[in-house]
């Protein structure tokens, strides 16, 4: 039996990238996985942008214990040439969108009484500004002070909210890196892959992290110090 036997789990951005091989990992674990994603032949169809969506996706699951919010965009460009939807688009998606997913899922997971886990999908750009990302950034910034604003809301009904800061990761939204990183070299000299990060998802979905929320997993290969 997996640690997370017995568990439901619902994973957004399932049907690529982190939220994929996270996806696989916590069924690999035993976890019944709800697979969310905006793209066609996904379990659920969710855009994490729109509140309809969530409203109707958290009616038809019955019990939840794990929410694993990957979902997010990626754009670039500087200050001066971002357009204003452009900016409004990667806020929407990757901030507004783990707003959304906190506030429709942290009732459900209430409703357990052992509570339950909310690992949010942050990244090193959070933390280090890069010159031609600012929308990317301040987005993923705000998503460290929501998940903290979030583990002290829901303390009471002993629902944890952690975020997974990663590096670069190997994922569609890399696709154009000049180079293909290599997974034989040293893991601090190069990107990480998606099957990596999900066993860092799943420590902080399982009972082995039950002491942490609030709390921030870096997994940038030191790039953030």
């Amino acid at each position: 039996m997996g640690v997370l036997a017995g568990k439901a789990a619902l994973v957004t951005g399932a049907a690529s990238g982190i939220g994929l091989a996270a996806a696989d990992l916590l069924e690999a674990e035993g976890a019944l996985v709800y697979r969310a994603d905006r793209v066609e032949g996904a379990g659920v169809s969710l855009d994490v942008a729109c509140e309809e969506d969530w409203r109707r996706v958290v009616a038809e699951i019955p019990r939840l214990d794990v929410v694993v919010h990957s979902a997010g965009i990626a754009t670039w460009g500087g200050i001066e040439e971002c357009e204003l939807g452009e900016w409004e688009r990667t806020i929407g998606v990757n901030l507004t969108g783990s707003f959304l997913a906190l506030k429709h899922t942290m009732p459900l997971l209430r409703r357990n009484a052992g509570g339950g886990s909310v690992v949010l999908i942050g990244s090193a750009s959070g933390t280090k500004a890069a010159a031609g990302a600012a929308a990317y950034c301040v987005s993923k910034a705000g998503v460290a002070m929501l998940a903290r604003c979030a583990a002290l809301e829901g303390k009471e009904g002993k629902v944890r909210v952690n975020w997974l800061s990663p590096g670069g990761v190997v994922t569609p939204m890399w696709k154009e890196l000049p180079e293909a990183p290599d997974r034989n070299r040293p893991a601090l000299e190069r990107m990480a892959f998606p099957d990596e990060v999900a066993e860092a998802i799943l420590f902080l979905a399982s009972d082995a992290s039950r002491g942490m929320t609030g709390a921030e997993l870096r997994y940038d290969a030191g790039y953030t110090i």
